[in-house]
């Protein structure tokens, strides 16, 4: 019984991965001879993000902008090499490139929305007319 749940819930796991994930097994660590849901890098991502969580719990800041944009782009870099070609790549080197993306990625993503003056400036054009039409209610 036990054994069947557990199978279950694996299954559903496995499943819900799969809209985020190619889980290609050689691709995939894998636990015990069972293959994991989330490929090397995918599993990277997320514990960069984790880590994040956890740095921003101990610092209470964040990395700065300029470093978090230069460090989230060698994952899409390693991608493109391995694209066009130039390298396959290994699964040590997808774990740390996803690593690097869901740590500084993340982390620029939230300088951007924590950014007072760019929604200022991203939405001045959509400012109401000065004159706003108004009904006096009395």
């Amino acid at each position: 019984m036990l054994f069947s749940v557990l199978n279950s819930f694996g299954r559903l796991i496995f499943w819900v991965a799969g809209f985020l994930c190619h889980q290609r097994p050689e691709r995939s660590p894998h636990l015990f001879g069972a293959q994991m849901p989330l490929c090397w890098r995918c599993t990277g991502i997320l514990a960069g993000s984790v880590a994040l969580v956890i740095l921003l719990i101990i610092r209470r800041r964040l990395p700065s902008l300029a470093w978090s944009v230069a460090l989230s782009l060698l994952m899409p870099l390693d991608v493109a090499l391995a694209v066009v070609g130039v390298w396959n790549g290994h699964n040590s080197l997808r774990l740390i490139t996803g690593f690097l993306w869901g740590l500084f990625s993340t982390a620029a993503v939230l300088h951007l929305l924590s950014n007072e003056q760019l929604w200022i400036s991203l939405f001045a054009k959509f400012k109401p007319p000065n004159k706003l039409r108004t009904f006096d209610v009395h």
